[in-house]
């Protein structure tokens, strides 16, 4: 029984210390995508393929990102990540732009990620807003 213990433990820190590379790599992802989801805000908006291709990759990134934060340990980021993609579903289903209103949520939505995420990651430099 000894020896099927100390082989769990290895099997076990390995497992842990694997995850702890995803949650490294996933935190990372995640400021960049904040960023690239924040500077395509603008184009969500109105009529046209563009808007409609803005939305469906950020509405894409949220729903993954919703579910992989809180396998990954990220569980407030990946809750505030499917309240931003709840915000998007509506359009990404009808094939269109954002509403002025489903903006504002959005870009309040967020913001309210980027500062859950900077609390869950511990990383101030690593996720951060546009420059003032």
């Amino acid at each position: 029984m000894t020896n099927a213990r100390a082989q769990a433990t290895t099997t076990e820190a390995a497992f842990a210390g694997r995850i702890d590379v995803i949650r490294a790599r996933f935190a990372l992802k995640l400021a960049d995508k904040i960023q690239q989801t924040d500077a395509a805000l603008a184009q969500m908006a109105g009529d046209g393929s563009e808007a409609v291709d803005a939305v469906a990759t950020a509405y894409r990134w949220f729903h993954d990102t919703g579910g992989i934060g809180q396998v990954v340990g990220f569980g407030a980021t990946g809750l505030q990540a499917q309240a931003c993609a709840t915000i998007l579903v509506g359009p990404f289903r009808a094939q269109r732009g954002l509403s002025v209103h489903e903006l504002a949520l959005l870009t309040s939505g967020l913001e309210s990620l980027r500062t859950i995420a900077l609390g869950e990651t511990h990383s101030s430099k690593s996720i951060q807003g546009p420059a003032s």
